[in-house]
């Protein structure tokens, strides 16, 4: 017998309203034997590009058959379109606003969500994800095949990537991405691969940036992460290599850099913000 898929939540919603709780209630009610899990409500509003980025970090952790339902949508309301697609044997369902711009991949396969059966009546203009999205996920996770909710269509809307540039030098220039709650900084630079003891590739961690950064390799104990002040941070391994209240960068659990400090936030002594360039070289470039 097949497991039933599990249904993934990702919102904007926050935990104080009962948006998502209704979510749940609209797929409780058509689909009551489906499991529902968070994974997270807290992107914060509107911000697709987090979403997008979220959903990157994640979604090797899930089963095959597992349905994401995402709502980030500032343009509810608009003619922006609802779609679902599929990737990898895994179910997407959202606005079509580049929030599946991380894990779409050219052989994926996309539907227009058109086809009302599918979706409560009366369709509100500000509550795409209790009348459209929710009802979709739960009939996807029943079975429904996917051309049933609409049309397929071939350029659903990609996101710019976030900065990955080799700059032909050695060098590679990135992006301070966000500061998770932990006041750890994110970087676009990455995904970085051990390939024997202190030596690291870099795999393009969105499959349409350029590969050109692919052929470069870096050493943990010669490279040095430039910040827009000039400050120069170290590569280390663990907190632990930082004196208390020092920062450096390491790899994160997602392959990319990070900009931390040891024992506090990093996001609090640097006052980096969303977009500030950085760059990665040697300590003798």
């Amino acid at each position: 017998m097949s497991k039933i898929p599990s249904i993934v939540l990702l919102t904007d919603f926050g935990s104080v309203d009962p948006y998502a709780g209704i979510l749940k209630g609209v797929i409780s009610q058509i689909a009551p034997a489906v499991p529902i899990m968070d994974l997270t409500h807290e992107v914060p509003p509107g911000n697709v590009l987090r979403a997008a980025i979220y959903l990157w970090q994640s979604r090797q952790f899930f089963p095959v058959k597992t349905v994401f339902l995402c709502v980030v949508d500032p343009g509810v309301g608009t003619n922006r379109r609802g779609i679902l697609l599929q990737s990898k044997s895994q179910t997407f369902i959202g606005p079509d606003n580049g929030i599946f711009s991380f894990v779409m991949n050219p052989e994926d396969q996309v539907w227009e969500l058109t086809q009302q059966e599918y979706m409560l009546p009366n369709l509100s203009a500000t509550f795409h994800g209790r009348d459209m999205f929710a009802p979709v996920a739960a009939y996807a996770a029943l079975g429904v095949e996917s051309n049933a909710f609409g049309l397929r269509i071939n350029q659903p809307l990609n996101i710019p990537p976030p900065t990955l540039v080799e700059t032909g030098d050695g060098r590679l220039e990135g992006e301070v991405l966000y500061s998770d709650r932990f006041g750890n900084v994110l970087t676009s630079l990455g995904k970085f691969v051990e390939i024997s003891g202190g030596q690291y590739s870099v795999e393009p961690w969105v499959h349409f940036q350029s590969e050109a950064a692919d052929s470069i390799f870096y050493s943990a104990d010669r490279s040095i992460l430039w910040l827009p002040s000039g400050e120069k941070l170290r590569w280390v391994y663990t907190y632990d290599n930082l004196e208390r209240g020092e920062c450096g960068f390491l790899i994160g659990s997602s392959g990319l850099l990070e900009i931390v400090a040891n024992g506090t936030s990093a996001d609090q002594i640097l006052n980096l913000l969303p977009h500030d360039p950085i760059i990665l070289g040697t300590s003798g470039k």
